[in-house]
């Protein structure tokens, strides 16, 4: 009996190992798990140009946690036979790793003796690569460390105020919210959610919306490591009051209808550290950004004094992004202000300038290497967020490795920016989104349930993930939205209750799908038996963009295309973005074809493809059932002699 039970033991072991449940069981002051670098907000990559290069890389360290190594897989050139990696915080090295050249080697970088100040460790990671033969690095030719991932030692500390109950690292929120929310508990919700993501930049985290239980106001489950619970409910005192639940802390924040969206909003506010008890009481706040920021030089867009150094040809990335802006735009001139080191030669370099792979300008540099041009960006070549890439080229750059002559490109973050709003936004669909919501928008839904409250939070979470600053929402109803000027978000998961004069670029009507061009132009196709999906749309008149959220009679179809929305926002383009059950989710142009009569796309391509394949599949069930259905016939004639 006990070796059996041993084994029983043995096997569920083994199962929770391989499916990864042994992390999840890490409860809340508990060690977390490895993190990756997505979660501080930085790239999962960690990229070295050239043969000496440093990164700096800044840690976020929730308190009782110490850092303790950073893990990936390298990816050197070819010509690369090793070299070490440097840690180092100010003038003291930390640590320094060897590298083996052989592909998807392990490497770890110890990060022990690190200091940690207000809740961060800066340290910069120093490559230095040992070459062999002819080697040209370039961002082509970098060393890579792959798949980065961040441990810590000690255990977190459960948070006992409001000041310190969202860590530096969060890796999962809930908002809990009564089974029937009222509109200003569902209204807090999404501020709240929306704030917090605000608050966190570009980490990369779960925002999941749940229903408390009946009368409760306690949430269920217990939170895992560095994840947190928020309860929001009218029914609970005014202010915000941290609890405790099994060892671990959650955040009740109540209210009466016309001030809970205050108490929600101080968790995030400058006003948070100040609450180091464990209850806060929020007064009146300011509201999110109205009006759109004056933005007169490049250090306005957040951009600093950039300078690089490199023995290939240096190179800077300017961030010219259309949410900093604060609107659609359009015309956009940029003023690059800086100096490149004159070739060996005596020759001048030249300094070109790329928006995308396309060369947008070529700066010729004076005798002493300084430049300072206006630059414009082609109106047809602009996105929600624009890569200025300035290089360096020169032709006195050696291909024997160690050879080369060092150079410097610098540029300046006085240089001026100027655009002009643009309407209709470029580009257009979903590549305008949230820079059209701006500097306010408003969200309503056709029911309000925590289904709907959820759709709200995944949509606004991921729009102010766009943006690099502050989105203002304000939750209204339907009827009010309709009439309204302002920007819009409007769910209906189901497809019913939406406003009479939204027009949508791809609708469906007893099995009829229809996609309309911005010109009024329409593209149709009957499809037998009819497609079924959810939808991400955007529609613009008046002056005014609206995103819709709805399906063709299924919330589900919706709710799978918003997941999969949420991790792909960012390289979302077209009018419509799709989800078919069963089929991994599509985008739709609804101008593709439309202003070329001779081009073969069209714009329902992709709606004919599914029809044939899913009449297909039911011809060949209806021929599979009747062959099964003869031979039974069959055996019972069989049978029946």
């Amino acid at each position: 009996m006990c070796r059996r039970i041993v084994v029983i033991a043995a096997a569920l072991c083994a199962v929770l190992a391989l499916s990864g449940v042994g992390d999840a069981l890490a409860a809340q002051g508990d060690t977390p798990p490895p993190l990756g670098l997505r979660s501080i907000g930085a790239a999962p990559d960690i990229t070295f140009a050239g043969q000496q290069a440093q990164v700096s890389v800044s840690i976020p360290v929730p308190q009782n946690l110490t850092p303790d190594k950073l893990s990936g897989f390298t990816d050197v050139p070819p010509f690369v036979t090793g070299g070490t990696v440097d840690v180092l915080q100010g003038d003291r090295v930390i640590s320094r790793t060897p590298i083996n050249p052989a592909p998807n080697s392990p490497i770890e970088l110890p990060l022990a003796g690190v200091r940690v100040t207000r809740n961060a460790a800066d340290i910069t990671l120093r490559a230095y690569l040992t070459v062999s033969g002819i080697c040209q690095f370039d961002p082509d030719n970098a060393f890579h460390i792959r798949d980065t991932t961040l441990s810590f030692t000690g255990r977190e500390a459960i948070p006992r105020s409001v000041a310190e109950f969202l860590p530096p690292i969060l890796r999962k929120l809930t908002i809990f919210v009564p089974q029937n929310p009222t509109s200003a508990e569902a209204s807090a919700a999404v501020g709240l959610a929306t704030s917090v993501a605000s608050n966190y930049g570009t980490a990369d985290f779960d925002i999941d919306v749940a229903s408390l239980g009946a009368g409760s106001l306690v949430p269920s489950g217990q939170p895992d490591s560095l994840e947190r619970q928020i309860v929001i409910s009218s029914a609970a005192p005014a202010g915000l009051s941290v609890e405790n639940q099994n060892g671990a802390a959650y955040l009740v924040i109540g209210g009466q209808a016309n001030e809970l969206t205050n108490q929600a909003r101080a968790l995030t506010s400058n006003l948070s550290p100040i609450a180091q008890s464990s209850s806060a009481v929020a007064g009146p706040l300011h509201d999110a950004p109205q009006l759109t920021p004056e933005v007169q030089t490049l250090a306005d867009l957040g951009i600093n004094d950039q300078i690089v150094t490199s023995s290939a040809w240096p190179s800077i990335t300017l961030g010219i992004d259309q949410t900093r802006l604060g609107r659609p735009s359009q015309d956009i001139r940029v003023q690059l202000i800086g100096s490149a080191t004159p070739a060996a030669n005596g020759s001048s370099p030249v300094v070109s300038v790329r928006l995308g792979d396309r060369v947008i300008a070529t700066i010729k540099t004076d005798d002493s290497g300084a430049f300072n041009q206006w630059v414009d960006l082609p109106n047809g070549a602009l996105s929600r967020y624009n890569g200025l890439v300035v290089t360096l080229e020169r032709g006195d750059v050696k291909e024997g490795c160690g050879n080369g002559t060092r150079g410097s490109l610098s540029v300046s973050a006085a240089g001026e920016i100027r655009s002009s709003p643009a309407d209709p936004p470029i580009p257009a669909g979903l590549g305008s989104m949230p820079q059209s919501l701006m500097p306010r928008t408003q969200l309503a839904w056709t029911k309000g349930d925590v289904p709907d409250v959820a759709r709200a939070v995944s949509i606004m979470t991921t729009m102010q993930r766009l943006s690099a600053v502050p989105l203002g929402v304000d939750v209204v109803s339907m009827s009010d939205a309709a009439s309204s000027t302002q920007p819009a978000v409007l769910i209906a998961a189901d497809g019913q209750g939406l406003p009479d004069g939204v027009a949508l670029p791809v609708t469906q009507k007893s099995g009829t799908v229809t996609v309309r061009s911005s010109s009024g132009a329409e593209s149709k196709v009957t499809l037998n038996p009819q497609v079924q999906f959810g939808s991400l749309q955007v529609t613009r008149s008046d002056d005014r963009s609206t995103l819709v959220a709805t399906s063709t009679n299924d919330a589900g179809d919706l709710d799978d295309l918003l997941r999969w929305f949420s991790d792909n926002a960012s390289n979302a383009t077209g009018d419509a973005a799709l989800k078919i059950s069963g089929r991994d989710p599509i985008t739709v142009d609804a101008d593709a074809g439309a202003h070329d009569e001779t081009s073969n796309s069209h714009p329902l391509g992709w709606l004919v493809v599914v029809a044939v394949i899913l009449g297909a599949v039911i011809l060949f069930l209806i021929v599979a059932a009747g062959l099964k259905l003869l031979r039974r016939r069959h055996t019972g004639d069989d049978s029946a002699q």
